[in-house]
């Protein structure tokens, strides 16, 4: 197993965070992987009967989160994939420890990006700006311009599929985000666009189908487990040929 210590330390402060979870008890958990293992990164339980809804075939597995909320499972990561994974993330430089630069904070948190792409645009615009907040002020706008690239690739991104159910949801969320941006343009021509297809629009309706039977049938026990996977199979079926079919066959065979 990679040195996920070494690499937890070295890119949690980018805003990647690496998380392993596993079947054991909280206690075996502490007294292997953190007390024997050191491990320095989160660690957490997971019961088997709700492991095949995160994709988990083996104990301990790993996740990565990127700083936008993204979830990436890999097993067992490695500095090279968290480089790749660090690729397609901006984080936002980090601001001064000063209530001058508060309203800029909450903007970021609450992901108001016309809102701040305007604030920064007046701020810069005065002649008499200290030189400290300026360049502040000039970072943040770089920071802004990258996150509204990143945005846009994902739309690129999202639009060739397969996934287009959970596509769907991403690019409602990036239009609704980055009013005024390109991003906001182009996910809406490419919601436009799955709303007319009518391959992509079977596809968006098998996967929220398919995201229902899993939630009206969550793998609690071994009787609604085979319930479940009863049910798995009859979806795959009846949905044959379409990525959520091939999902829920995913979901059968672990």
């Amino acid at each position: 197993m990679p040195n996920l210590n070494a690499l937890h330390e070295k890119y949690a402060e980018k805003g990647l965070l690496i998380i392993g979870v596993s079947g054991e008890s909280e206690s075996q958990i502490q007294k292997v992987f953190v007390d024997e293992l050191g491990a320095k990164y989160a660690f957490g339980t997971i019961k088997d009967s709700v492991k095949q809804a995160y994709g988990i075939t083996a104990y301990p597995s790993f996740f990565v989160i990127a700083p936008d909320g993204t979830l990436h499972s890999k097993g067992h990561p490695n500095e090279q994939v968290i480089e790749e994974l660090l690729k397609q993330v901006r984080l936002t430089p980090k601001l001064p420890d000063d209530s001058r630069y508060d309203a800029l904070r909450s903007m970021w948190e609450k992901q108001q990006y016309e809102k701040l792409d305007k604030y920064l645009a007046k701020m810069l615009e005065q002649d008499k700006l200290d030189a400290d907040m300026r360049e502040v002020f000039v970072g943040q706008q770089e920071a802004l311009k990258a996150r509204a690239e990143s945005a846009l690739k994902r739309v690129a991104r999202y639009g060739e599929g397969p996934d287009y159910f959970t596509s769907m949801q991403k690019l409602e969320q990036i239009a609704d985000a980055w009013k005024g941006f390109a991003a906001e343009q182009k996910a809406e021509e490419e919601i436009a666009r799955f709303k007319k297809d009518s391959t992509i629009k079977k596809e968006i309706s098998a996967g929220e189908k398919l995201q229902k039977l899993l939630d009206k049938n969550p793998a609690t026990s071994m009787v609604k487990a085979r319930k479940r996977a009863e049910k798995l199979q009859k979806f795959a079926e009846k949905y044959d040929g379409t990525y959520a079919a091939q999902r829920a066959r995913q979901l059968l065979e672990h």
